[in-house]
């Protein structure tokens, strides 16, 4: 134990080079750690329920439209379970979004929740922590009590885990659910209660009527490939029984994993790569600390070994200085990615999904651990080897004459590496910043300041006559308010994401399918368009909120439908019909609107038919309200206009409208924080390398350096030499780096807006930045080799 204890006090007596190497190695550990987690929880884990494997999505699909998948109509989820052969018994089910006010409590609550067709906790293969799931009755359209399946979260919040839940009744619209089970915390930890669908029998022949998100269960071995020509068999089937509603349609199978994880993967994937650089340049710097600091112990080492200590012994005391280095480095790097784990579970829970899974992974941390350790003892067994080679009589002899000790290859090899993983990082960081800004000041078609959003709880099942009447008399009140402009609402708000898709044939055209064509839709009424400044460029608005018996439908387009599909023709009062109404009622597009980013403000804007809305069509609309100035006051008051139009109804989501889309850039503003983040350790960990190996060379070269001063060189060129060295490895590092953002351009492609990955502004502000940081870091070893005494440097020892 002796030599332990030596060990550790001789790092003690060395506290700038251990604290470095130990900081340096949490870090790099920490980070490298806290990814893995991230990884393996998203990407790399299965879904949290049995058999995940063989759980894929199921939608419709038309490959003869514009938009190939679809959601799912109920009839067609019941032929499919009893026509198809890839899926277990019943192993097709659905699923679609459905959020309600719950007034059980001392305050409306609204609540996150999903509607489900028959059989899908059954497919889901997850049991309720507590109570049971819906019977077969209770998933029917039968009469009797209305049962809810809570989310573990609910439990938590609203029963505090209590058993004496079960039983308790929510009121969700007016109407009593009781509450027979709760699932896993790991199961939905985003929803709050499941409800059953209730498809009327009426609604299962409406083959149109597509809302349900299919989900699959497949029997054991058959594959995706094979469940799809299944899916397409039987739609062939149907095809020629429904020639209407089906002939055309196929279906699309996906793996549910792929289609939860969605585009986050090339993120998660983007900011791992970045942290596993990090990582590397972390084991870069400390192996170049750590041959500097053997360089300085050369002599001290090699005096060891001429006092009678075997190479053995001078090893050892090497290695186990390097062990009590890695050990402590990766305690605190343990200790790092724990916390960093939680940091990113609570800050990211919305963003990145299935952060309600995520824990830390003791594998990442032993991975990063093992990496780092057979680097750092490499990196220390290697000196010490060369520092008790034989010849040790010449080599004594060649220290005390100062010789420079040879080229260090690899300690610049390894600098070099540095600098150039420090470039990629850089111009990565830099370009998804500039993506970022350019998301933020894209051309969105809308003017969100001043403008503010809310929800007043209305459900699909209410008198619709009575819904109506509350929204037309809360715009009329709303707009009487001082400094009010404007106010509408609409059915998804711009640049959500949240887009409905349909078919419409349009009067007098023959393009598309025999004057087909597919649109987005939004839903909107008379001052939705005036609130968010989306200007009238032919024609008119919506007119003001007619009644829900109102059978008339108008509509207006965007300027980008009529480019697209009608290359500037006339489109005001011509006649449209969506092609899935069977009934063939026709409404008239009135007007022409200016371009929108309705889907994200990433996608340019595509197509789209903005559908006048009736009063009560559209039960929880999402309301929009421009005010002359700041609209806090408007705000405030608001609860207290709905209270005197519909008293008890709950007011909810109430937020500025820039917050909201701000939200929607919430994953590219992580992306460029983290890479940031991790860019500027990078920057700091390449200027400890080159100060380390620069401050080696200017102490290697000092008897030349003092020779030079000695015949009358100036201390500005002695400190010129060492700037050369510099530059040298800067250009080489940069070199590398861009070699290396160019070999990254496809991974980068996938999460950049508005910004090729090789953007020369982005490059040479990258390489700015290292070179700035390369000269700071070679200043004082400059310094120091200029004010080089000249007799001194000469003496011999």
């Amino acid at each position: 134990m002796e030599p332990w204890l030596q060990a550790l006090r001789a790092l003690r007596r060395r506290p700038a080079y251990s604290l470095t190497t130990i900081l340096v190695l949490a870090l790099g550990i920490g980070a490298a750690a806290t990814l893995f987690s991230v990884v393996d929880t998203v990407l790399l884990r299965p879904l949290p329920y049995p058999h995940a494997d063989r759980l894929v999505l199921v939608l419709e699909a038309n490959p003869a439209k514009h938009a190939n998948a679809s959601l799912v109509a109920p009839g067609r989820l019941e032929d499919w379970n009893r026509m198809s052969e890839a899926f277990v018994p019943r192993g097709i089910t659905g699923e679609y979004g459905e959020n309600d006010t719950d007034t059980s409590g001392a305050q409306p609550e609204r609540l996150s929740g999903l509607r489900v067709a028959p059989g899908f906790f059954q497919v889901m293969e997850t049991a309720p922590v507590l109570g049971r799931t819906f019977t077969p009755d209770e998933e029917r359209s039968v009469p009797g009590p209305s049962p809810v399946v809570i989310s573990y979260a609910f439990w938590t919040r609203r029963f505090a885990r209590s058993p004496a839940a079960l039983g308790r009744q929510l009121v969700l619209a007016g109407t009593p659910y009781t509450v027979v089970g709760v699932m896993p915390q790991s199961f939905g930890s985003a929803l709050d209660v499941w409800l059953p669908a209730r498809t009327p029998d009426f609604l299962l022949r409406q083959r149109d009527a597509r809302f349900f998100t299919g989900i699959g269960r497949l029997r054991p071995g058959v594959t995706i490939a094979q469940a799809q020509a299944d899916l397409a068999r039987v739609q062939a089937q149907l095809g020629r029984r429904y020639p209407s509603t089906d002939a055309g349609w196929s279906a699309q199978v996906t793996d549910l994993k792929d289609y939860t994880v969605g585009k986050s993967s090339a993120t998660i994937w983007t900011v791992f790569a970045a942290v596993l650089v990090l990582l590397l340049l972390a084991i870069a710097n400390i192996a170049g600390l750590t041959l500097a600091e053997l360089q300085n112990r050369e002599r001290e080492l090699a005096v060891r070994s001429a006092i009678g200590a075997s190479r053995a012994q001078v090893v050892a005391t090497v290695l186990r200085e390097t062990v009590w280095l890695a050990t402590l480095g990766a305690l605190a790097g343990g200790g790092l990615a724990w916390m960093g784990v939680k940091t990113i579970a609570g800050l990211a829970p919305g963003t990145i999904p299935r952060m309600g899974e995520l824990q830390f992974d003791p594998r990442g941390w032993l991975f990063a651990v093992a990496i780092s350790a057979l680097a750092a003892l490499g990196f220390g067994l290697g000196p010490a080897l060369a520092a008790t080679r034989p010849g040790l009589a010449a080599h004594l002899a060649s220290l005390n004459a100062g010789a420079p000790g040879g080229r260090r290859r690899l300690q610049r090899g390894l600098v070099v590496g540095q600098l150039a993983l420090t470039v990629l990082l850089l111009a990565s960081a830099g370009l998804l910043l500039r993506s970022y800004y350019n998301l933020e000041h894209v051309g969105a078609g809308f003017d969100a300041e001043h403008v503010f959003t809310f929800h007043v709880g209305a459900a699909w099942n209410e008198d619709r006559a009575q819904v109506g009447a509350l929204q037309t008399s809360l715009l009329d009140k709303l707009r009487a308010l001082p400094g009010v402009e404007a106010a509408g609402f609409t059915n998804f708000l711009p640049a959500s994401n949240a887009t409905l898709q349909y078919q419409i044939r349009l009067q007098g055209t023959a393009g598309g399918h025999a004057g087909t064509y597919s649109v987005g839709e939004r839903s909107i009424t008379a001052g939705y368009l005036e609130s968010l400044k989306v200007p009238l460029v032919a024609g008119a608005a919506c007119p003001a909120l007619p009644p829900n018996s109102d059978k008339s439908q108008k509509a207006l387009v965007n300027q980008s439908f009529v480019d697209t599909f009608l290359h500037g023709q006339h489109v005001v009062g011509r006649s449209f019909s969506f092609a899935q109404d069977a009934s063939g009622s026709e409404g008239e597009i009135v007007g022409v609107v200016g371009d929108v980013r309705e889907n994200s403000l990433a996608v340019p804007p595509a197509p789209f038919l903005y559908s006048c809305l009736h009063a009560g069509n559209w039960p929880d609309p999402e309301y929009v309200v421009r005010t002359a100035g700041d609209p806090g006051a408007t705000m405030a008051a608001l609860r207290g206009v709905v209270a005197s139009v519909a008293p008890g109804r709950a007011v909810f989501g109430l937020n500025r409208l820039g917050t909201v889309v701000n939200a929607s850039l919430e994953q590219p503003r992580l992306d460029a924080r983290f890479l940031s983040l991790f860019a500027g350790f990078a920057l700091l960990l390449a200027a400890v390398g080159l100060y380390s190996l620069i401050s080696l060379l200017v102490a290697a070269r000092r008897r030349e350096m003092g020779v030079r001063l000695a015949l009358g060189a100036r201390p500005a060129q002695v400190a010129a030499l060492v700037l050369a060295s510099t530059g040298r490895l800067l250009a080489a590092g940069a070199l590398a780096g861009l070699l290396l953002t160019w070999a990254a351009d496809r991974l980068l492609q996938s999460v950049l807006f508005g910004v090729q990955p090789l953007d020369a502004a982005t490059l040479a502000a990258a390489l700015a930045a290292l070179t700035l940081a390369a000269a700071f870091a070679t200043w004082l070893p400059s310094r120091r080799a200029a004010a080089t005494d000249p007799l001194t440097a000469m003496r011999t020892d």
